[in-house]
């Protein structure tokens, strides 16, 4: 996931909050665009720049295929 910005404008719980994010593809292509809601103290952000290899990136359970329109 790429993280475009934080969207401040729902009230939610203290500690989590709404992200919009890029899900990126196998060569780190942004393939759909997401809204998330996550516990700011579990996100890890990255410094401007840094690219993702996949040596970086931890494994997960792979994403449904159900593509959010832009």
């Amino acid at each position: 996931m790429r993280a475009i910005r934080e969207l401040t404008d729902p009230h939610t719980y203290h500690g989590w909050t709404w992200i919009e994010a890029y899900e990126l593809g196998a060569r780190g292509e942004a393939v759909a665009k997401r809204e998330l809601f996550v516990r700011r103290d579990g996100l890890r952000w990255l410094s401007p720049g840094r690219a993702v290899t996949t040596a970086t990136r931890r494994p997960g359970r792979a994403a449904r295929s159900v593509r959010v329109p832009a």
